[in-house]
């Protein structure tokens, strides 16, 4: 017995081993030749130092960036989710540059998703199934688009976490004492990428409601009250973003590349042809993982096993109705409701096809020892030549865009504004997304744009002088003497976190045409004092979080407690 455990053990650090090396094969061009700039990155990188800075200065959960926006500042954190750039300023504090840290985040997401997608089905399909599976989904082309393309560093941290969201449920479903490991992966969801936890949420429904029939009301109920507890344990998060979003432009992000209309397959995107050549072609990478996921779909029901059959039919329906929402066809779905269109694209739903298809992947594999040497042989072939063209697509991505440190052909976008961000983060000559500045009242004016080198403190009206005594992050301090009634204008966008404090007492502040703080002063000598505070969304939300953590400790115990006297009575039945 002690040497079967001994050599799972070793097989399994030999497997993970092979995910680290596929890991640094996929992402080589990333480790090697640097950063390609492409889309989002210009933001992530801005985001990771000032949130790192700020981590630096004492602030335990950074919500404003004070030096975005060319010193305007910006609520970024108030709406995007935080968790990724906590973990990249723990790879900061540790000494790794900006750059570097970038790598690392996107290669150990890239290598998370493997792993844990192996810990999802080592026990349930067989080691060398789940390895497989997780080659698969490590190697998807919508993870090779997400990242050298998109930049999407948040939501390439929901392929890591997706797995986990799995796994936990089948143990909860087994045992209600892991019902905190299916919270904990909400939790995780909701911190990493909202527009995900969105499609998070609708896939799974959609999930519970097929496994309705096999696990009865009571579990399934289960489930929703654990997942219900993982998103309350993030309204710190969720509750600010949600009630707070009126006061700036994140509607815009409607409409973000045409919105969702364009995005949809079949609109403004060709369907047809079948054209793997085309490596930007969204519709492309969706038709080469729906065929993987249909091959390894009939490879599965040829089994004879009804367990691997139910399974196969049970993720082949929720990806028809993936797809079926990401195409044309369900337009009118989307246009019902607004918050589905904040998630812009429709082919993020490509996140749960990945999934689904290392699942196909690994029910095709399972018992594949049984078979005789002909099928066992057809079925590697096709599932080798899968995986070919899933790294093809990634060599041929990743190589078709200049990178910071590699200067030969193709494409680039963004790259010197990069180059600016990594060499001088902190001069004040940094923007930030549109979607967090405030509302003009003229709607027409949205969103308002920031001006460099502008100074910190200036009179718009009357006759002053001004002494600045600190400008902090969270703290702006100075003193007027005025002679005359003067209005003031900091260079700080407006929000509600910011509360003025003239003499000490609280005062009211004006939103200025541009979308600056601007406040008026009697004449006099006048000690000013602004300061980021707590909103009562905040305080709300924090409030929301411990209560949620508290039902849930007290749920599972009372689980737990009423599963121990199941069990007693079962035992003494059988007595």
């Amino acid at each position: 017995m002690k040497q079967k455990i001994t050599t799972s053990f070793y097989l399994d650090i030999l497997l993970i081993g092979f995910l680290i090396f596929a890991t640094i094969l996929l992402n080589l061009v990333m480790i090697r030749d640097g950063l390609n700039g492409m889309t989002d990155m210009k933001w992530h990188v801005t985001w990771l130092q000032h949130f790192f800075q700020q981590l630096s200065e004492g602030i335990l959960y950074p919500r404003w960036l004070a030096g975005t926006n060319y010193g305007y500042g910006s609520p970024t954190f108030v709406f995007y989710p935080p968790l990724v750039y906590y973990i990249g300023s723990l790879f900061k504090f540790i000494g790794f540059s900006t750059e570097n840290t970038i790598t690392l985040l996107f290669s150990l997401a890239l290598f998370l998703s493997g792993l844990n997608f192996y810990l999802l089905g080592f026990k349930t399909w067989g080691k060398l199934p789940s390895f497989v599976g997780a080659l698969f989904y490590m190697s998807t082309p919508y993870l090779a688009f997400d990242i050298y393309y998109r930049s999407g560093l948040a939501s390439i941290f929901i392929q890591a976490w997706i797995p986990l969201l799995l796994l936990s449920t089948q143990k909860t479903l087994a045992n209600p004492k892991f019902s905190f490991s299916l919270a904990i992966s909400w939790f995780l969801i909701a911190l990493t990428h909202t527009p995900s936890l969105l499609l998070c949420s609708i896939v799974y429904f959609l999930y519970l409601i097929l496994l309705l029939p096999q696990k009865g009301w009571k579990n399934i109920f289960n489930l929703l009250v654990v997942t219900f507890c993982g998103w309350g344990m993030a309204s710190i998060y969720l509750v600010p973003a949600i009630l707070e979003k009126s006061f700036v432009n994140i509607s815009s992000l409607k409409n973000v590349h045409g919105g969702f209309r364009d995005a949809l397959i079949g609109t403004s995107l060709p369907l047809f042809p079948l054209d793997f050549t085309n490596l930007l072609n969204i519709p492309s990478v969706f038709l080469q993982q729906f065929l993987a996921v249909i091959v390894f779909f009939a490879i599965a029901i040829s089994k004879t096993d009804r367990f691997i059959k139910r399974s196969a039919f049970l993720w082949l329906i929720v990806a028809l109705i993936t797809a079926f929402l990401m195409t044309n066809l369900s337009q009118f779905i989307w246009e019902t409701s607004e918050v589905l269109q904040m998630v812009q694209f429709p082919w993020r739903f490509l996140q749960f096809f990945s999934a689904i298809g290392a699942i196909m992947c690994s029910l095709a594999l399972t018992n594949i020892t049984q078979n005789k040497l002909i099928k066992k042989s057809i079925i590697l072939i096709f599932v080798i030549v899968i995986l070919m063209f899933n790294f093809r697509y990634w060599y041929k991505l990743s190589r078709q865009f200049i990178t910071l440190n590699y200067s030969g052909k193709g494409n680039t976008e963004h790259l010197n504004h990069i180059r600016t961000i990594l060499n001088s983060p902190d001069r004040d000559n940094l923007r930030d997304v549109p979607e967090y500045r405030p509302l003009l009242d003229n709607v027409a004016a949205n969103p308002p744009q920031p001006s460099l080198q502008q100074p910190k403190l200036s009179i718009l009206k009357g006759k002053a002088s001004i002494e600045l005594r600190k400008w902090r992050t969270y703290w702006r301090e100075f003193i007027v003497n005025n002679s005359t009634k003067s209005t003031i204008r900091i260079r700080t966008y407006y929000y509600p976190a910011w509360q003025l404090y003239i003499d000490d007492r609280l005062s009211v502040i004006n939103k200025h045409t541009d979308g600056t703080i601007v406040f008026e002063l009697q004449p006099g000598r006048h000690r000013v004092k602004l300061i980021y505070q707590k909103t009562q969304a905040f305080s709300i939300g924090i409030l929301f979080s411990v209560l949620s953590l508290i039902f849930l400790v007290i749920y599972q115990n009372i689980l737990l407690n009423i599963t121990k006297i199941t069990y007693s009575k079962l035992a003494l039945f059988d007595k």
